[in-house]
This record gives structure tokens, C-alpha cells and sequence, in this order.
């Protein structure tokens, strides 16, 4: 299965919100595979055009395509939950 997330991120703000994740900083990538209990799932990275906002504000945006194999369902959805909570930023 796989779960594409259009996102407002950048490579390096990506890369950040990894650690959560594995445990560890990641380094300059742009994919990773993390094995699971049961299965593994592959992280990938593409930068997409950014946006500009009224004219004042330019968006990074990009395309974070999440593919797992061999996980069961409930599994996924653990793992998204998880993954959303990773790249989840404060707003005001």
C-alpha cells in the first residue's frame, strides 16, 4: 500500500522531522526505509514547486510518498498516526 502526502516541507525540514522516527539523526537524504514490527516502509522525498501566498509568503511544497510492504493494516494506520505526529508543527 502506499500513501501519497502533499506536503508544505522543505528538504532540510524533512530530513528534521525523520529523527522522530528512527531515533537518530538522518543526514542529508532524501529516502529512507525503516523496518517495522512487521514489514518496512519506504519514506521517499520529491520537491514539488513552492507557493506564494498573497504575494508575501513563498511555501515549500513536496510530495512525501509513504509504500509499505507487508504490514498489516492496523500497522499502517499506527505508523501514519506516528508519521503525522513527526511532521505536526505548532501554529498559532
Amino acid at each position: 500500500m502506499g500513501v501519497e502526502k502533499l506536503m508544505s516541507l522543505s528538504l532540510r525540514e524533512f530530513q528534521h522531522s525523520l529523527q522522530p522516527l528512527v531515533g537518530h539523526p538522518v543526514g542529508d537524504v532524501t529516502a529512507i526505509e525503516l523496518v517495522l514490527p512487521q514489514g518496512g516502509v519506504a519514506i521517499q522525498f520529491e520537491p514539488r514547486p513552492s507557493v506564494c501566498l498573497g504575494g508575501l509568503l513563498d511555501m515549500p511544497r513536496a510530495l512525501v510518498t509513504l509504500t509499505f510492504s507487508d504490514v498489516p493494516p492496523d500497522q499502517q494506520f499506527a505508523f501514519l498516526r506516528r508519521f503525522d505526529l513527526a511532521f505536526q508543527r505548532g501554529g498559532g
